[in-house]
């Protein structure tokens, strides 16, 4: 191995540690968020209609600035943009719970959902970079770190809850430490070192064609994503009679499992397929909500969202694996574009969930998505064709 080589690949190394950690980092602030979201109901006095306006708001922010994210990707390097959006995002991420009245609320839903969505287009695009870079699947990686991340806040958010912190205290004491370690890695998120990748294709783009297709699989799986994200411990609270703190445990389970089967989602593909992931998971999704749904305990309905997990976890990254090899399609525009329309899944599903709660109830909206499960499993054949 020369010199230029081991440099060149310590550089990749040192680029996916620092996009692992960003992934992490990202992760945990959600994961705190969702554990707050009861509190900030409570808080406020609002009901599911209302908490899904603040939802829609975060989600409003988001889409304006993907655009911008993905732009300014192309133009200035995904480094400097992931740069730009995770130190905005760390600065705003404990202002929705500080809130001291509804107004201040809806704006910093607006900020937090900007930065969010702007990080989200941004540290996806120097992931498709490293993935690229070093030649072979890393995405599923990238994403177990955001799971483990969600899990890690969770978890955190509980703590935090339990000891009397979830007035906004604790998660500011989170936004230090974020900053801290998004610090210390800064100086890894760095440009490809062969400019030949960026010639690969933009790093935004409109879905279309075959990439149409995957990208509206993956929003039905991000739409079930974000509703476990951000409805799970309202749920598990009004339905099952849980204490905000063991509410906690239905993100938790949910997180884990994510990130416990991304970390070896590459190597249950390359056993069992692309279509078998697809199948199993749409099966998982639906029994899962199916459990957490019918049965009003909270550790069942906690567990049931676990499944949830568990079926979700490694269908996002085989869809962009697959949109990474569309025919006569660059492999960052792909991604890019099944991106684009799966993330509009992510961040509008959750406060559809809430409006559709107004009218059903919480656990009925939370029902419909077995819907989501039972359409992966008959479309699962359409990625082999694709």
């Amino acid at each position: 191995m020369t010199a230029t080589t081991a440099d060149r690949r310590g550089a990749v190394d040192r680029n996916r540690a620092a996009v692992s950690t960003v992934f992490m980092v990202n992760g945990t602030a959600i994961g705190l968020w969702a554990v707050h979201i009861p509190i900030i109901g409570a808080v406020h006095g609002i009901d599911e209609f209302v908490l899904g306006l603040v939802l829609l708001t975060v989600a409003g922010g988001a889409m304006a600035t993907m655009p911008l994210a993905g732009w300014a990707a192309g133009r200035f390097g995904s480094d400097r943009a992931t740069r730009f959006f995770i130190a905005g995002f760390v600065l705003v991420m404990a202002l929705p719970v500080l809130a001291p009245n509804l107004p201040l609320l809806f704006v910093a839903a607006l900020l937090f959902g900007m930065l969010n969505g702007g990080l989200d287009v941004a540290m996806n695009a120097q992931a498709t970079d490293v993935e690229r870079a070093r030649g072979r699947a890393t995405m599923s990686s990238f994403h177990g770190f955001w799971s483990l991340g969600g899990l890690t806040g969770a978890a955190i958010g509980g703590v935090m809850i339990g000891a009397g912190w979830g007035d906004g205290s604790g998660l500011l004491l989170a936004a230090c430490l974020a900053a801290a370690i998004i610090a210390f890695v800064w100086n890894w998120l760095l440009p490809l070192p062969d400019p030949a990748h960026q010639a690969g294709g933009p790093h935004f783009a409109l879905p279309h064609g075959a990439a149409l297709v995957l990208g509206l699989l993956a929003m039905m799986v991000m739409v079930v994503e974000g509703a476990a994200a951000d409805w799970s411990a309202l749920h598990l609270v009004q339905n099952t009679g849980a204490t905000p703190a063991v509410a906690a445990a239905g993100f938790a389970a949910f997180s884990l499992a994510m990130a416990s089967c991304r970390f070896i989602g590459d190597a249950v593909t390359d056993r069992f397929g692309r279509v078998m992931v697809l199948r199993a998971g749409g099966f998982l999704i639906t029994a899962g909500f199916l459990i957490t749904t019918l049965v009003p305990m909270p550790f069942v309905a906690a567990a049931g969202f676990g499944l949830i997990g568990l079926g979700a976890a490694n269908i996002v990254p085989v869809l962009l694996g697959q949109a990474a090899r569309l025919p006569g399609t660059a492999p960052g525009a792909g991604v890019a574009a099944v991106a684009t329309i799966g993330y509009v899944g992510f961040l509008a599903g959750p406060p559809l969930i809430g409006f559709l709660a107004k009218a059903i109830g919480l656990a009925g909206a939370l029902g419909v998505l077995t819907l989501a499960g039972i359409i992966l499993m008959l479309a699962a054949g359409m990625v082999r064709r694709r």
